[in-house]
């Protein structure tokens, strides 16, 4: 358990002294990797004064270090890549030299005999080793062949992640205003993972959702997907990290082009669309076009080089909806265009004294249409997104002496995201479907960043120590537009009936409660038109409430984030590596002063969390010497980012007027007719929000920082000359996560009664929606795993058995998401919405026995994420719709006990009954959520063109090879008809895509 706060946190520069003085630091090499080994002579004692120099293949550079008393040796700061080393003591004896291949973050062990006879190059083939007894983390390693040669749906590299059964795909679901995220790790939120390119952050700071630059997959050298990390050179991410480093050039002029697409003419759109309306006139599927070049080489041999990339998209995709739109029509699709241009240039220079420099250039435009328009919501509820990047970036390493280095990097960037909604018609949530405008009408948002960074390694005997600082200066300029005609939320999907009369009260309402109303009229009249004579009123027909949103507020968030960190690897004999250190993070954002409300209850003004103090250790423990066998693990406290959106939400609606209507308590005649008949300024004039219905956002007295403890444990052991076993065991505790939380809820009417205006403790002001750091999570993994590597086949196989769970959603998943009763978070425990009990994973590439054809595949197969079952209505009148039906807890999904959903839908019978609609099914089951399950393939005809070092290939992916409809997300409210489906996809139908590469 973490430690009692104290009341102010440790100076920051008392608390660096004491980082430099109390810890030692680090195998974690953000972007490069590292030698190490002992230099002997031919009597097999050590040789010390012995020099090992490494030099580039691809650039010439050299870095030179001398051997220690015990022959013992060590090469920071290398960059990933080919590699010749040799060892010579005084100027007669020399080893034999080593070819090496290094990858991103690897420690190779690399032994040298001087004085030898042998002459000629050896090659070693240094590929991360199948057991690497110097590793103590869970990882999985991509490199540019595996990102090249596996099919990849869209050429998101970021997919790849998912080949790893521990890493799960992000729920569906839809963020408003917000990028979906692409995966979860270790039962954490999808914003607890972090993205590093060349070493430089590139989350969004504002959402945490993605990527805030995106790189195209042709520059993209190397990733490493962090499952498990014990070093603290990595922070901000309390699930997972994917580090990337990006192409550079080299000695040897290189390019390469591609062309690829899916054409409309060889797929169909899937066997969901097909069965939607008006899917027999369709008379496009999805189709796309990806095509891009990069050229690399020397502007100065061993001197100075380039590399510089662009890439192109441009993709109609066929968006399904389940969905009742306007026009009373269930389900159709749209066709949503997308483009994207992507630029990439950098450079490198070998300055003396081994220095390097890198900058780089990035840019990057997209243009994405239909966002969150799936399952009931139409595609009027859905928004258009146009996104921009761009980045400046530099790094110098630094040899200072044989022992010590210097990593500084810079980067300057700045990014938009500008979200407009579809449509600004009033907004209808029915039970079958919304339509009309999104609440959140139009968002723009600039960033604009500063990140510095300085890292020393200092080599001393078996330790590698290493410091760092770490800061992030950023200026987020927010501006929103609500729905400038409100948001309806109906209970029914009914029409609305007034009656005859036309004018029911709120004293009708509290006499006849949900009955029909007499409201005749005159006697013997339709006065309504509608075809009926002398009907009564239908309160339930009424709208549960309407909101409107007044203002289009603003707000600049001004931010710095500091990270230090001081680590060790330490190779304590022959058996034992230790990783060990301390991290300390601090955010210097507060919300201004006018943001909390006025109230009994106390909000806002939530200092600075000071106190993040992260210690961690992991260990690699190999029983015999060149053995087997490695057992690894460790254990630590990982301090997540609180992302900006979560307290910008209190800040840009300070001032705004959220007001809530409850037409069913009062009787109120309003609906989204009537406002576009006569206008929204004619129904403000004749509308007035007491306090007590006014909503309003603010965030708890203190905002601390997520973190999570967690505890790692496991073996990984050679099977046979080329493949291993590995089995790892997680268990992680979540921390202070961010919900929203109502400080001041209605007060629940006495069963019963008609719904009326509410009440709230507090009667000055109406519900208080707070961001609240008083989360927790709890997360236990366990994975089996099996990986091969040949000469021409590599393939894994791995198997996850876990379980996630929670105390509530994301607070901005969906729009908002407030707990049924907001006094009692702890009832929420509940499956995370992430969850997957079950998921298989395998992997590979082998060449097929005809045409010199090669075969690449992943087959995936998960269990379903669990589902929340909801009423569908506000039942507490607190303007959300998160409400459950008595007794029933959080996803619980098919588990769901019957009796409660059925005396909620036998009260919506009663309504349909009387309005003639077909009743709801009582239910005497809940049908089985689908499986995932999902195949694709890809194969390649390498072919050679023109001179000797240029070839190509063509290619072939079939992603979904068997057709299968993988359903998602579920239809979870008791009052809809599709209660329990399926009401949208969470995969593509069968795919066909072709493809061109050519290179020299």
């Amino acid at each position: 358990m973490r430690p009692a706060r104290r009341p102010s946190g440790l100076p920051p520069i008392a608390l660096a002294v004491l980082l430099l003085v109390a810890a030692s630091s680090a195998r974690a090499q953000s972007t490069s990797a590292s030698i190490t080994g002992a230099v002997r002579t031919r009597d097999g004692l050590p040789a010390p004064g012995a020099v090992v120099v490494a030099r580039s293949v691809a650039t010439g550079i050299e870095r030179a270090v001398p051997c220690g008393p015990d022959g013992r040796y060590r090469i920071e700061l290398l960059a990933p890549g080919d590699w010749t080393v040799v060892a010579h003591l005084g100027d007669a004896l020399a080893s034999e030299p080593r070819n090496i291949a290094l990858h991103l973050q690897q420690v190779l062990t690399l032994d040298f005999e001087v004085g030898s006879s042998l002459t000629e190059s050896v090659t070693v083939r240094a590929d991360t080793p199948l057991v690497d007894p110097a590793r103590t983390d869970e990882e999985l390693r991509l490199q540019s062949k595996q990102i090249d040669d596996l099919p990849l749906n869209g050429r998101s590299f970021t997919d790849l992640a998912l080949i790893d059964p521990a890493v799960l795909p992000s729920p569906p679901g839809g963020f408003f205003g917000e990028r979906s995220a692409v995966m979860v790790l270790n039962g954490q939120s999808a914003r607890a993972n972090s993205f590093l390119v060349d070493g430089f952050d590139n989350n969004d700071l504002t959402s945490g959702t993605s990527l805030n630059a995106f790189f195209s997959q042709q520059v993209i050298k190397e990733a490493v997907v962090l499952k498990h990390q014990f070093m603290p050179e990595f922070g901000r991410a309390s699930g997972g990290i994917i580090n990337i480093i990006t192409q550079q050039g080299t000695n040897d002029p290189q390019g390469t082009a591609f062309v690829q697409g899916v054409s409309r003419h060889v797929n169909a759109a899937g066997e969901f669309v097909s069965s939607l309306p008006g899917a027999g006139a369709i008379d496009d599927t999805p189709s796309r076009l990806q095509t891009g070049f990069s050229l690399g080489g020397p502007l100065r041999r061993d001197k100075a080089f380039y590399f510089v990339a662009y890439e192109h998209l441009g993709e109609d995709t066929i968006v399904p909806f389940t969905g009742v739109d306007r026009t009373g029509v269930a389900g159709g699709f749209v066709t949503a265009p997308n483009r994207d241009d992507n630029f990439f240039l950098r450079t490198d220079f070998n300055l003396p004294g081994a220095q390097t420099l890198m900058v780089r250039l990035s840019g990057d435009k997209r243009s994405t249409s239909d966002m969150n328009v799936e399952g009931t919501s139409t595609p009027e509820t859905g928004f258009h997104l146009d996104e921009r990047d761009v980045q400046l970036a530099a790094s110098l390493n630094t040899v200072l002496t044989s022992v010590l280095l210097n990593e500084a990097r810079l980067i300057v960037g700045t990014s938009g995201f500008d979200q407009f909604a579809n449509s600004s018609r009033p907004g209808v949530d029915r039970p079958s479907g919304s339509f009309g405008g999104n609440n959140l009408n139009r968002q723009l948002r600039d960033e604009d960043r500063v990140q510095l960074v300085d890292d020393v390694t200092w080599t001393r005997g078996p330790h590698s120590l290493k410091f760092g600082v770490d800061v992030i200066r950023s200026r987020t300029r927010i501006r929103t537009r609500f729905n400038p005609n409100g948001n309806f939320l109906y209970e029914t999907d009914a029409p609305f009936e007034p009656g005859d009369c036309g004018d029911l009260n709120a004293n009708d309402v509290a006499t006849y409660g949900d009955n029909p109303i007499p409201c005749d009229g005159n006697p013997g009249v339709d006065d309504d038109g509608d075809g009926v004579i002398d009907e009564p009123g239908l309160i339930r027909t009424y709208p549960e409430f309407f909101q409107l949103i007044e203002g289009e507020p603003s707000a600049v968030l001004n931010d710095t984030r500091y990270g230090l960190f001081a680590q060790d690897s330490w190779r304590a004999g022959n058996h034992l590596v230790l990783d060990y250190g301390l991290r300390y993070d601090l955010s210097t954002f507060r919300l201004p002063a006018d943001a909390s409300v006025p109230s009994i209850f106390e909000n806002g003004g939530a200092h600075r969390d000071t106190d993040n103090i992260a210690p961690r250790l992991g260990f690699a423990i190999t029983p015999k010497t060149d053995g087997p066998m490695v057992i690894r693990g460790g254990a630590g406290i990982f301090y997540d980012k609180l992302v900006l959106g979560f307290p910008s939400v209190a800040a840009i609606t300070s001032g705004t007027q959220i007001g809530l209507l409850f037409p069913q308590g009062t009787a109120l005649e309003i609906t989204e007719n009537l406002v576009e008949q006569v206008g929204i300024d004619a129904i403000k004039a004749g509308l007035v929000f007491p306090p007590q219905l006014i909503l309003r956002f603010s965030t708890g007295t203190r905002l601390d920082t997520p973190y999570t403890a967690q505890y790692n444990l496991g073996a990984e052991w050679r099977a046979g000359e080329r493949g291993a076993v590995e089995v790892d065991a997680t268990r992680v505790l979540g921390y202070h996560l961010a919900l929203l939380r109502d400080l001041n809820p209605p007060i629940p009417p006495a069963p019963g009664t008609p719904k009326s205006v509410p009440v709230h403790p507090d009667g000055t002001v109406g519900s208080i929606a707070a961001i609240v750091t008083e989360g927790r999570s709890w997360y236990s993994g366990l994975s089996l795993s099996y990986q091969h590597r040949g000469e021409s086949v590599w393939y894994s196989a791995g198997y996850t058995l876990s379980r996630a769970e929670d105390l509530g959603p994301d607070p901005l998943k969906g729009g908002i998401s407030l707990p049924p009763d907001s006094s009692n978070i702890t009832a929420e425990r509940g499956l995370s919405d992430s969850d997957r009990r079950h998921r298989f994973v395998f992997v590979g590439e082998a060449p097929l026995p005809w045409l010199g054809l090669r075969a690449s595949g992943t087959i995936q197969i998960a269990s379903p994420t669990p589902f929340n079952v909801t009423t569908g209505q506000d039942e507490n009148q607190d303007g959300v719709t998160s409400d459950r039906p008595p007794g029933v807890r959080r996803n619980t999904g098919r588990s769901t006990p019957l009796d409660p959903i059925n005396t909620v839908r036998q009260k919506a019978n009663i309504l349909r009954q009387e309005v003639g609609l077909a009743p709801l099914p009582l239910l005497t089951s809940i049908p089985d959520a689908p499986w995932l399950a999902q195949v694709d393939l890809r194969l390649t005809r390498p072919f050679a063109w023109g001179d000797r070092n240029a070839a190509g290939a063509l290619y072939i992916q079939v992603f979904n090879l068997l057709g299968r409809f993988n359903g998602g997300p579920i239809e979870g409210r008791v009052i809809s008809p599709d209660f329990g489906r399926p009401i949208g996809q969470s995969g593509p139908p069968r795919t066909i895509e072709a493809g061109l590469k050519v290179g020299f």
